[in-house]
């Protein structure tokens, strides 16, 4: 019949509207073409929402902000392990590199592993899967580089307090630099077997700045324990006439602690000489981008604010702001210095540490780190602190000086000698290419997920 279709006609329309669906399903989660993707993660650790709500307060008051505020994508983050509803720094760092949980204690270990008892399946990272894949590979902290959070990027041990034994994994990793403390895990054997590996080993900031560039690995050992504190860094350079950090005004000096194992604030002293000569976490941060851009090759990046967890556990909170903005002043270096057509920066938190609270109905000129009375409140109600911590030493239990003296610790609930982390969920921000995909509440093996995904060039289509 005149205008009828072939009999073959509709078979190849059906044949074709397949292939459109499928060139849709593809289009919505497909390998982009265009330049080589690279990515920087920040782990805030401790750093629980309070802990950004009380330095925004304390830094630019109430309508101040920091420059993770101006990060446009936002989440919530579920921190729980596979064995707790709260997570220690291991589990939820093992969970973020390598997108699986796991139990707290273990790195980089499926669920099967029994801390200090039992192996696990091995994970890989997604910076040793950057790694092989040709990409760049830093790693930043202000703890040693074998603590929880750094290890949890290419080590797997069922003891994540096996810091020796993670110290020779470090060595092993192949990645282009490792900045941070922990010498004492590096004796002189393994160092010469780290220089033997092609490690250049750096162990002040001055060592660090005359690095020419990252045409060799650089093992940064800048304390025997973790890194000074902040304020630390910043009145031992006073001191010595030299400047503080960028933003950050000087305080006073203390011994500063290492926070080591699961919670546990004992350790070695690690002020005095480390103080003087230690990078602070920005100036780490600047080195190991600068570097980076210029091998004109993608990256991967971690940087961990580290002692803003130590602090809290020593319910330390002007010590936990003064860590926690300049943890913030490194994401602004990155975010001012990155492409965002290319680059993707997240940042987040492993867990809160302590409970931190903002509390009462203070005057905003009496800041903070006032007490506050409420005119109305019932007879007999005493002046209470702002700023109080769930549990830990409180001002009653110290058995260390803190950096900013007598006028750091605040009150805890429960007196306990290091404060326990908590449950909460904690905030995931993101900017750049790929930022999108951060939004609603999400477990922590997601960041794998979208970083993994945005440096394989997939795009996902809404």
């Amino acid at each position: 019949m005149p205008g009828r279709p072939a009999r073959g006609s509709q078979s190849v329309r059906n044949l074709f509207a397949v292939i459109l669906a499928v060139a849709g399903v593809t289009a919505v989660f497909c390998a982009a073409p265009g330049p080589p993707r690279s990515a920087v993660l920040f782990i805030g650790d401790g750093m629980g929402p309070a802990y950004v709500t009380a330095t925004r307060v304390a830094r630019g008051g109430s309508s101040g902000r920091l420059r993770m505020d101006g990060l446009p994508h936002t989440a919530l983050s579920r921190t729980h392990s596979t064995d707790s509803p709260v997570t220690d720094s291991a589990a939820a760092a093992s969970a973020m590199a390598c997108g699986q949980k796991t139990a707290n204690g273990i790195l980089c270990e499926d669920a099967t592993a029994v801390y200090r008892k039992r192996d696990g399946r091995k994970l890989e990272s997604i910076a040793v899967w950057a790694k092989k894949r040709g990409l760049r590979v830093g790693l930043v902290t202000t703890t040693t580089v074998t603590h929880a959070t750094p290890a949890a990027f290419y080590a797997h041990e069922k003891d994540r307090d096996n810091e020796a034994g993670i110290a020779r994994q470090a060595v092993a990793s192949g990645f282009d630099f490792l900045l941070g403390g922990g010498r004492k895990f590096f004796p002189e054997d393994m160092q010469a077997e780290a220089r033997a590996a092609g490690w250049t080993i750096v162990e002040t900031a001055d060592a660090l700045r005359a690095v020419p560039g990252l045409d060799r690995r650089i093992l940064g050992l800048f304390s025997d324990g973790h890194l000074p504190y902040q304020p630390e860094i910043e009145a031992a350079r006073a001191r010595a006439g030299g400047e503080g950090a960028a933003g950050h005004g000087v305080a006073g000096a203390g011994g500063g602690t290492d926070q080591g194992g699961m919670g546990d604030p004992a350790g070695d002293t690690v002020g005095g000489p480390a103080a003087r000569s230690a990078p602070t976490i920005v100036e780490m941060t600047r080195w190991a981008i600068d570097g980076l851009r210029q091998t004109g090759q993608p990256f991967f990046l971690m940087v961990e604010g580290g002692r803003i967890d130590h602090a809290g556990h020593g319910n330390w909170a002007r010590t936990a702001v003064d860590e926690t903005a300049a943890f913030d002043e490194a994401i602004g270096y990155a975010v001012d210095t990155l492409d965002p057509k290319t680059a993707l920066v997240l940042v987040t938190a492993d867990h809160e540490t302590g409970g931190l609270a903002l509390n009462g109905y203070p005057d905003e000129k009496d800041g903070i780190w006032s007490a506050y009375r409420d005119p109305w409140g019932e007879k007999g109600d005493e002046p209470y602190p702002v700023v109080t911590f769930s549990s830990g030493p409180g001002t009653k239990r110290q058995t260390r000086r803190p950096p900013h003296g007598a006028d750091d610790p605040r009150p805890s609930a429960l007196s306990l000698g290091s404060a326990a982390h908590t449950g909460t969920d904690v905030a995931l921000y993101a900017w750049g290419a790929g930022a999108e995909r951060v939004h609603g509440t999400v477990e922590n093996t997601t960041i794998y997920t979208i970083l993994r995904e945005h440096l394989e060039g997939k795009t996902r289509g809404r």
